[in-house]
C-alpha cells in the first residue's frame, strides 16, 4: 500500500487535509508543524529536514503550502524520475493541485483524485496526460514498456496529429483519448510474446504469466529455458505463486531474481484462467514440476492466494523521536499490524487502518508467537521494543518461539532493526562513559538466578570493566540493586565514577554524576540506567563549564 503525507506549515489547510484524508485510497498521514497546526496526526520541526526525510523513504508527499518551497527543500536530492515519490502542490482550499514531481510514479492521478475530492483544478502539464488522458512513458504498474526511449518522441508525433493503431487489448489504452484508427501511422502493440518493438511504435508487456512453481527443485534456469521455449518475455510475469505445503526458500529467491512478489495460494478457483500449459522442461528438468499460467489481463494479486507474512522486530530507542533510525521508519509506515507492550505501542502513532494488539509487559513469548501466527496469514508485523530489540529486549523473545517450533513458521521473512539503546542514549547526553571496554548486565532476576548476575558482576568489576546496568530495581524489587552495591564496592574503589541517568529521551529526562560509595539506591527505579565507571572513567570540565563523562582510550 502506497503511503501519503500530506504536510502543513499553519492551520488555514487542516480542512482541506483531513477532506483529503478521509477520501484519498491510500493510507494518509497528515504533518504539522510545531507550534503551527493543531489537530494533525504527527509534528515535525524543521521543515525542509522533514520532506527530505519522507522523499528519501518513497513518501509521496502533498504539500499544503507554496510550491517553492517543496522545490527548494527537495531540489538537491533530486536523482531518478523513474523512482522518485509523487509530489504535489495543494493551495490551502484545495482549489489548485499542481503536481511538481513523479509524473512517471503516479502523481498526475492522484493530482486528478485529490481535484474530484476537493472541487479543485488539476493543473497537469505533462503533454500526454493533459491531451489523452494517459503518459505512454508512465503506464499502469502492471504493464511494463519494452522501449521507454521512444515515447517522448511519439507522443511528439501524436501530438502532431500523427495516428495510432492498437494490437492487442489494454483496457487503459482503449479508454483513453489517444487517435486509433484501423490503419494508424504508429502501431502500439500489447503482447505477454518477447519480440522487437514496432518500427515506429511502442511495446508494451502485460503483467499477466504466473509462474507456478510446485517444489523447491526449479531454479532460475528452469524458468528462462520454459519463457524461451514459449517466447513469452520475462517483463510479463505477474507472480511467482505456489502452494503453501513445505518450505519456500527456494521460491522466495526465485521471486526476488524476477522481481515479482510471491503469492502463496491453495487452489485456483479464484482466477479467470485463459491458459494453462505445462512447460515442456528437459529430461533433467522434468521434475521441477513449472507451470506457467496466462491469464486475459493483469490480475490483481492481492486477490490471490496471499503474501508471504513478515515479522520485523524493530527498536524505538530510548523515547526521542529524532532518535529513530530511518529503517525504523520505514517499517513502522508500512506495517499492517503493531505488536508489543501497551507502554511501547501507545509511543507509536496512530495510522489509518494499521492494527494494533497490546499487552502486558511480562508476555514476550505469547506476544512472539501471536506475531509469528500473523505473519504466517500473510501479514505485515511489527513487534515494538523500546532502545534496541537486540538488548534485553523482544528480538530474543520472538527467536525464542521460533527456536521452540522452527517448522511452524517456517515460510515467513523475519528481520531485526536496531535501535538506539538506553545506553547509548545516556553516554551521549554525559560525554564518553563507553569509550573503553564495558559490560552490559541486567540485574532482573525474572529469568536467571542472582547468583548468576553476582558472578557476571564480579567478573565484569574485577576486570575493571565499565558496567551498564539495566533493570536497576522497581518497587518491589529492591534488594538487587543494593547488593550489586554492595559487591561491586567490594572489587571497585569507593570513588568510581556513576551515571544515574532517568527517563532518557523521554519527559522527566535527568542525569546525576555520583560515586560508588555515595549511590543512592533509593533514587534507583526500571527507569534508571546505570553506567558505572571502570578505574579510568573521570569527570571533566567541558565548554561552557559544563560537567561530562568519559572513559579514555588508552589504559596507561
Amino acid at each position: 500500500m502506497q503511503k501519503i503525507a500530506i504536510v502543513l506549515l499553519n492551520n488555514k489547510g487542516i480542512e482541506t487535509a483531513k477532506l483529503i484524508q478521509e477520501q484519498v485510497k491510500e493510507e494518509t498521514i497528515i504533518w504539522g508543524l510545531e507550534g503551527r497546526v493543531e489537530g494533525a496526526d504527527k509534528t515535525f520541526k524543521e521543515t525542509g529536514t522533514q520532506l527530505r526525510d519522507l522523499f528519501e523513504c518513497g513518501t509521496t508527499i502533498i504539500g499544503l503550502c507554496a510550491s517553492g518551497i517543496l522545490i527548494r527543500s527537495l531540489a538537491p536530492i533530486l536523482n531518478n524520475k523513474r523512482k522518485e515519490p509523487p509530489l504535489l502542490s495543494v493551495s490551502d482550499d484545495g482549489a489548485l493541485v499542481v503536481p511538481l514531481l513523479g509524473g512517471l510514479t503516479g502523481a498526475n492521478e492522484l493530482a486528478k483524485e485529490i481535484s474530484r475530492i476537493t472541487s479543485g483544478i488539476p493543473a497537469i502539464t505533462a503533454s500526454g496526460a493533459r491531451h489523452f488522458a494517459v503518459q505512454l512513458e508512465a503506464p499502469p504498474k502492471d504493464y511494463v514498456l519494452a522501449n521507454p526511449q521512444d515515447a517522448k518522441r511519439i507522443t511528439s508525433d501524436i501530438l502532431n496529429d500523427t495516428t495510432l493503431q492498437l494490437d492487442g487489448h489494454a483496457s487503459w489504452l482503449e479508454d483513453s483519448g489517444l487517435p486509433f484508427t484501423l490503419n494508424g501511422d504508429i502501431t502500439i502493440r500489447v503482447s505477454v510474446f518477447e519480440e522487437t518493438p514496432p518500427s515506429n511504435g511502442l511495446l508494451y508487456h502485460p503483467k499477466s504469466v504466473l509462474v507456478e512453481v510446485e517444489n523447491e527443485g526449479t531454479n532460475l534456469d528452469d524458468i528462462d529455458n520454459a519463457f524461451e521455449e514459449l517466447g513469452l518475455a520475462k517483463q510479463a510475469i505477474a507472480a511467482v505463486i505456489t502452494n503453501k505445503n513445505g518450505p519456500i526458500g527456494q521460491v522466495k529467491k526465485l521471486a526476488s531474481s524476477l522481481n515479482v512478489p510471491v503469492r502463496i495460494v491453495d487452489n485456483y478457483t479464484d482466477l479467470e484462467i485463459a491458459r494453462r500449459a505445462k512447460v515442456p522442461l528437459s529430461k533433467q528438468s522434468e521434475a521441477k514440476n513449472l507451470s506457467l499460467i496466462e491469464l486475459t489481463s493483469p490480475p490483481k494479486i492481492n486477490y490471490i492466494g496471499r503474501a508471504i507474512g513478515k515479522v520485523t522486530v524493530i527498536g524505538l530507542g530510548p523515547g526521542k523521536e529524532s532518535w529513530l533510525t530511518p529503517e525504523v521508519k520505514t517499517a513502522l509506515e508500512q506495517a499492517e499490524i503493531l505488536v508489543g507492550y501497551k507502554t511501547y505501542v501507545d509511543m507509536v502513532p496512530v495510522r489509518v487502518g494499521q492494527q494494533r494488539l497490546a499487552s502486558d509487559n511480562r508476555v514476550e513469548l505469547d506476544r512472539a508467537k501471536d506475531a509469528l501466527d500473523l505473519a504466517n496469514q500473510g501479514r505485515n508485523v511489527v513487534v515494538v521494543s523500546s532502545g534496541d530489540p537486540g538488548i534485553f529486549a523482544m528480538a530474543s523473545a520472538v527467536l525464542e518461539a521460533i527456536d521452540k517450533n522452527p517448522i511452524r513458521w517456517q515460510n515467513i521473512d523475519f528481520q531485526v532493526c536496531p535501535g538506539l539503546s538506553a545506553m547509548q542514549g545516556a553516554a551521549s547526553l554525559t560525554g564518553a562513559p563507553l569509550g573503553h571496554d564495558f559490560a552490559v548486565i541486567s540485574l532482573s532476576d525474572i529469568r536467571k538466578p542472582f547468583e548468576i548476575i553476582e558472578k557476571r558482576l564480579i567478573a565484569a568489576a574485577q576486570s575493571d570493566l565499565v558496567i551498564a546496568i539495566y533493570n536497576p530495581a522497581s518497587k518491589t524489587r529492591r534488594e538487587q540493586v543494593e547488593r550489586m552495591k554492595k559487591l561491586l564496592l567490594e572489587h571497585k574503589a569507593p570513588d568510581t565514577n556513576v551515571l544515574m541517568a532517568k527517563n532518557i529521551g523521554r519527559d522527566g529526562e535527568q542525569t546525576h554524576f555520583t560515586t560508588l560509595k555515595e549511590l543512592d539506591t533509593d533514587m534507583i527505579d526500571m527507569r534508571t540506567m546505570l553506567i558505572i565507571g571502570s578505574s579510568k572513567t573521570k569527570v571533566i570540565k567541558g565548554p561552557n563549564q559544563t560537567q561530562l563523562l568519559y572513559t579514555p582510550r588508552d589504559y596507561e
